[in-house]
């Protein structure tokens, strides 16, 4: 008998070494996880409800950020683990974390900041982007000729957001393509408060105002236009149509000659830069002008027939010069 109970307690003491010895038992102690939970301004939240769910075991954890947005996971077991980020206010923001390899040391992970966006910006994001689908597809009518669709489309969005320049700007395109001045300068004007360095939008308050015979007024605006986009001819070819109309001649010849730094061959421009040099007497300078706007206007008889004498009757008044 004593032979035998001897025999139960070694056999008894290497179960026991057998034991100690398999991996899978051993006594890990995991990752220490750390991270912060900041809005989309990057300032810290406190409170924000912190649950993890091990997706092998649906073992779960759950803890809330402190008052400076930070968190703390001790003795966190290995898994894969599904991250659900929750707090009034502010949209759910999931994550997925992978700690797969088990740890016999601590091992500590910082977690990149969290950021959660308020359900208010969630709402404004998506309006900005409804907005701009909305504009996107009103300026694809305007290019099609469909103004009163676009004016359709832009209406729920200015009806949001009143100051939305972008649409502004297109509603007051369509309104002046359909022949609808008075309309269309409110809304250009409102462009100019809101984006005052918008180019475009200070030519069509030109063009709006030029129609309705507000001629200082337009002269203004295409000034401000020139300022802003100097690369742009319409611009001063405009305003010196403007001046010319208003016989002020000299001062419309510089503006057709700064068009014609940046369009040379435009022959609407050349030709009122002639007639501008006809009326300082320079016959010359008219004569080459009225030259190559006649090449422009290969494909308008009648406009090439009327230069053609007015050139005759210049280059007779240079001759009886010399």
């Amino acid at each position: 008998m004593r032979h035998r109970a001897i025999a139960l307690v070694v056999i008894g003491a290497v179960l026991a070494g057998l034991v100690a010895a398999r991996p899978g038992l051993a006594q890990y102690r995991e990752y220490y996880i750390m991270g912060k939970v900041v809005d989309s301004k990057k300032q810290p939240l406190e409170g924000v409800e912190i649950t993890l769910r091990d997706q092998a075991t649906s073992r779960s954890y759950s803890l809330k950020t402190k008052k400076d947005g930070t968190f703390k996971f001790a003795g966190l077991p290995h898994g894969v683990y599904k991250v659900a980020f929750r707090k009034d206010g502010f949209a759910v923001k999931e994550d997925e974390w992978k700690f797969t390899e088990p740890q016999l040391n601590i091992l500590k992970v910082e977690i990149p900041p969290i950021v959660m966006a308020s359900e208010e910006l969630i709402r404004e994001t998506n309006r900005l982007k409804e907005a701009e689908a909305a504009v996107k597809g009103a300026a694809e009518k305007i290019r099609q000729g469909d103004f009163d669709g676009a004016l359709a489309g832009l209406k729920g969005v200015l009806e949001k957001n009143p100051k939305d320049p972008n649409a502004l700007y297109l509603s007051g395109v369509a309104h002046l393509k359909k022949g609808q001045p008075a309309e269309a300068a409110p809304e250009f004007q409102k462009v100019t408060e809101f984006s005052p360095k918008f180019a475009p939008a200070h030519y069509q308050l030109g063009v709006c105002r030029e129609q309705l015979k507000e001629p200082e007024k337009a002269l203004e605006s295409y000034g401000k236009a020139m300022e802003l986009d100097p690369a742009n001819p319409d611009s001063p070819y405009n305003a010196g149509l403007i001046l010319f109309g208003l016989n002020r001649v000299d001062e419309a010849l510089p503006l057709f000659e700064k068009s014609l730094a940046v369009r040379p061959d435009d022959p609407a421009t050349l030709e009122m830069a002639g007639r501008c040099y006809i009326h300082q007497a320079n016959f010359g300078k008219a004569v080459d002008c009225l030259e190559k706007a006649k090449a422009g206007y290969a494909k308008d008889p009648e406009k090439v027939k009327f230069l053609d004498d007015l050139i005759g009757k210049l280059k007779e008044q240079i001759k009886k010069r010399a």
